[in-house]
């Protein structure tokens, strides 16, 4: 047998990187993939303490051993703790021996590192193991759900989402999810774990966005005491946190270039350092990445590493904008609507009207499903009635929308024959209430802002606020 190889993690060949792209399947919503491919690989212990023994997994690091934490545990008191573990790097498979006390071997040799090939057995202690590499095909189906974990839609294009949703999360891929600001993205991150074997592990949520470049490797990884300046604890990083669950790393075409190369390795590896320490440390996570970005355009531009696109875009889903599937409009106002009424049950609204629904069906809600929500939080907090009109909508969105605003237009409903003291006081009133909200509106709520805009103490707002009975709304 040849020498060794060592695995190329920061420059894989071109036919490895084809390889590569052809495994990447683009989960596209407006023709659904019928077939989506799974690599695994089938472990048969062929002859040792543990004969009979068989596996088939799908994850991209397998551990061999006789502690309860590896994948593959050997009954076989020749084995180490943690003996070997096979990575799946590319389109090849690469055992690596971890130091053990009588050794890996392929054949009559043996090895360190070693690529496997398939139908080939390794001696683990005692035991000997057949590895055969499979590729199973699982066909994709729209489910005709109106809600998917915390996902709401019933229109064809979010169907086909939760179809492919429910045949990725029992499986180890990784999967990049695409989209714009506000389509739902955390929401199928949430979905696949919950959906996946590692439901009952922690998902750990990341934004690459949140930090600055010289903190992101800290924030990964980790970092152990005195490190560098402030450095005053040990900190766990997010690979360590998520063990044995998930992480979903948000904005991930934020992270910089440098960054990228010990991202990669520790995808690779299953392993990772933290800053300042010599130790180290073995991690199992599964990886949910998003972006508003097109990765694959970054790639081509050099922004973006093409391994670790590929790395990381076994499955590539692209969420469809609100814009696109304006028929879940009523049903997703509906579910705001009940969710806000569970956190403020006095609140009067209880519907939305057929004219506020097809006025917000008329927008292009470039906010997307969150923009929606807002407006449904904004529109029901402020309504003074059980069903919530046009023109109870937020007066920007109206403006936008090129419709006129009932609070613009200061009309009081009076009673026949009143006075003329009657009407300018249920004017002046109207007028009141109408630029104190509007006001709260353009604040996002922020009493002191709206006290200073209007000329008046924070206690008279609030004054106003309660002769007009409006409430500020709940957060979770």
């Amino acid at each position: 047998m040849s020498q060794p190889r060592e695995p190329s993690i920061d420059d894989l060949p071109p036919e490895q990187e084809h390889d590569d792209r052809q495994r990447t399947v683009e989960v596209n919503v407006n023709a659904i993939t019928e077939m989506i491919q799974v690599e695994k690989c089938k472990l048969v212990v062929v002859d040792g303490p543990s004969t009979g023994v068989e596996m088939i997994v799908s994850k991209n690091i397998v551990r061999i051993g006789t502690n309860e934490g590896c994948d593959l545990v050997l009954d076989d008191n020749t084995v180490s703790r943690f003996h070997c573990e096979i990575r799946h790097i590319g389109d090849e498979y690469l055992l690596v021996d971890h130091d053990s006390t009588n050794g890996t071997y392929v054949g009559n040799l043996r090895i360190r590192e070693a690529f496997l090939f398939p139908n080939c057995e390794l001696l683990v202690g005692n035991s000997l193991i057949r590895f055969v590499p499979l590729i199973e095909e699982i066909p994709v189906y729209p489910i005709r759900r109106s809600q998917y974990g915390a996902l709401i839609g019933a229109s064809p294009r979010m169907r086909d989402i939760y179809g492919v949703i429910d045949k990725v999360a029992p499986s180890e891929l990784s999967v990049v999810v695409q989209g714009e600001t506000g389509t739902g993205k955390e929401l199928v991150a949430r979905a696949i774990h919950d959906h996946s074997r590692r439901r009952r592990r922690p998902l750990v949520i990341f934004d690459c966005s949140a930090f600055p470049e010289n903190l992101l490797e800290s924030e990964l990884f980790g970092h152990e005491k005195g490190a560098f300046s402030g450095a005053h604890r040990t900190h766990r990083g997010v690979f360590e946190r998520a063990e044995g669950g998930t992480i979903f790393f948000d904005e991930l075409g934020e992270m910089s270039l440098p960054l990228q190369p010990k991202f990669l390795r520790a995808l690779e590896n299953g392993e990772i350092r933290r800053v300042g320490g010599e130790r180290t440390i073995r991690v199992d996570c599964r990886v949910v990445a998003a972006t508003n970005r097109d990765l694959q355009a970054m790639v081509e531009e050099g922004a973006f590493r093409q391994d670790l696109y590929y790395r990381l875009a076994k499955v590539r889903m692209q969420l469809p904008p609100l814009r696109e599937r304006l028929e879940d409009v009523p049903l997703l106002v509906n579910h705001f609507l009940r969710e806000l009424r569970e956190r403020q049950p006095t609140l009067h609204a209880r519907s939305f009207s057929d004219e506020a629904l097809g006025a917000m069906a008329d927008y292009d809600w470039p906010g997307n499903v969150r923009e929606l929500r807002n407006v449904v939080e904004r529109a029901a907090t402020f309504c003074e009635h059980e069903i919530v009109d046009a023109g109870d909508l937020p007066g920007d969105l109206q403006a936008r929308m090129g419709r006129p605003s009932k609070r613009a237009a200061v009309v009081a409903q009076l009673e026949p024959g009143a006075g003329l003291k009657e009407a300018k006081e249920a004017m002046v009133a109207q007028f009141e209430r109408d630029y104190l909200v509007t006001l709260l509106e353009r604040f996002n709520m922020n009493i002191s802002r709206v006290a200073r805009e209007a000329g008046i103490d924070r206690r008279h707002v609030y004054r106003l606020m309660q002769k007009y009975d409006i409430q500020l709304p709940d957060r979770e």
